[in-house]
């Protein structure tokens, strides 16, 4: 026997009531607009990130050849810039000690202004020399205070054990009034700046009778 065509018939709302039975929830049709399913949602979300970015993208099709020459433009560019910084640095110190004794010169202005008056003064009034005795003294309490300021002062050496590291024997005296190796007297004072001697004292210095 041949198979018929069978038909699903469905029946009404009003005739299940009727009946006493209740809608099938697989009956009822679907909207006709239905929102996408997570699972597709979560696809074209994976498959969004899989993209690369724009510019990893264009790099990636610029190849290794152009990256090679990116990082190869930027090393040029940072030895030109530390060559440049080099040279400034050279340059400000060349002028630094060039100039580096300005300041100190110019502390040296006022004892050649002191000077040149205790000349004038000598010349217009030969007859008065303690005013040009006090002249040079003043002069020479102002190059002191000059020299002082820039850490520059003198060694002392008068009556102090001889020590040959600031102090140069020039003469050696029996003296009984001394101990031995001790500065009777000072030929030509000295001075140093800071810790460095610049000049050592010229002494003369004692030794034991014979």
């Amino acid at each position: 026997m041949g198979k018929k065509d069978s038909k699903i018939v469905i029946p009404s709302e009003d005739e299940l009531k009727a009946y006493g039975g209740k809608p099938d929830a697989g009956s009822q049709a679907a909207p006709a607009d239905t929102a996408p399913e997570p699972a597709a949602a979560g696809a074209v979300a994976a498959d969004t990130a899989t993209q690369p970015p724009a510019g990893e993208e264009e790099l990636a099709q610029a190849g290794p050849q152009s990256e090679i020459e990116q990082w190869k433009d930027k090393y040029l560019r940072s030895k030109a810039e530390l060559a440049n910084y080099q040279r400034r640095s050279e340059k400000d110190r060349v002028e630094a000690l060039r100039y580096a004794n300005a300041g100190f010169a110019k502390s040296l202005l006022p004892t050649i202004d002191n000077l040149e008056r205790v000349l004038e003064a000598g010349l217009s009034h030969k007859d008065n020399v303690d005013a040009i005795i006090d002249g040079v003294r003043m002069t020479l309490q102002d190059l002191l205070k000059a020299l002082a300021e820039h850490q520059v002062e003198r060694i002392e050496a008068e009556g102090l054990p001889f020590d040959p590291m600031v102090h140069e024997a020039m003469v050696q005296q029996s003296s009984a009034d001394c101990p031995d190796k001790t500065v009777l007297k000072e030929l030509a004072k000295g001075y140093r700046l800071l810790e460095r001697v610049l000049r050592p004292a010229k002494v003369i210095v004692s030794k034991a009778p014979e």
